[in-house]
């Protein structure tokens, strides 16, 4: 038979093994624990970098549609722009036209009206020295003075870019001349122009008046 002593041994040894194994198991349940709660957190954690991904995206696909948008926006209004500038271009243009069309009647009468004062031979009076003398200085002024004002009208065609066409002696050209007289002369050629009548302008690359002109018939 077991002494009382061996057997007490053994309930003591047998006892403290089972406090180790009841200890081991409770930390093996404490690790298994943690582990489910990270797998949990992981699992949470990947659905909302996914939710947060598709949030990107659908974030990243209405920006592009804004900016797309907001470039079509800018090149419409771009256009907009642009021939808001032509249509106010071409009406202060056509406002101009007929302006400067008379001004151009009015260099006629300036420029015919200082031909005659240059031709012109005052008339011998009763008392023709002091009577001459007299005229001579009174043609004499309006003269400079017509010059002067013929000047400041050519300046200001000139700053419409205005300028006169070349007619005499060039073949006769239906968009900047018409043929109001015809002319025979066998030694030029057909077509030629041979006199202005009434001088043509351009305004800039456009034709503001025609030349009248007297052209050539054979």
């Amino acid at each position: 038979m077991m002494d009382e002593d061996k057997k007490s041994q053994l309930l003591a040894q047998f006892g403290g093994y089972l406090d180790n194994c009841v200890a081991d198991g409770g930390d093996e349940e404490a690790n298994q624990t943690d582990l489910f709660s990270l797998f949990v957190e992981l699992a949470a954690l990947r659905t909302e970098v996914r939710t947060e991904s598709r949030q990107f995206g659908n974030a990243l696909e209405q920006f592009k549609e804004a900016q797309s948008l907001l470039r079509n926006s800018h090149e419409h209004l771009e256009r907009e722009l642009e021939r808001s500038r032509n249509d106010m271009a071409s009406l202060r243009r056509a406002a101009l036209r007929p302006l400067l069309v008379e001004l151009l009647d009015l260099h006629d009468r300036l420029s015919a009206g200082q031909t005659a004062l240059q031709n012109y031979r005052p008339a011998r009076g009763w008392f023709r020295v002091k009577s001459h003398k007299q005229d001579r200085l009174f043609i004499q002024g309006i003269r400079e003075g017509q010059a002067m004002s013929l000047r400041r009208l050519e300046e200001t065609l000139a700053r419409h870019q205005i300028r006169p066409l070349e007619a005499l002696g060039r073949i006769v050209d239906p968009h900047t001349m018409s043929v109001v007289e015809l002319d025979r002369r066998p030694e030029l050629e057909n077509g030629v122009v041979t006199a202005e009548l009434r001088k043509g302008y351009l305004w800039g690359e456009e034709t503001l008046r025609l030349a009248e002109v007297k052209a050539n018939k054979l």
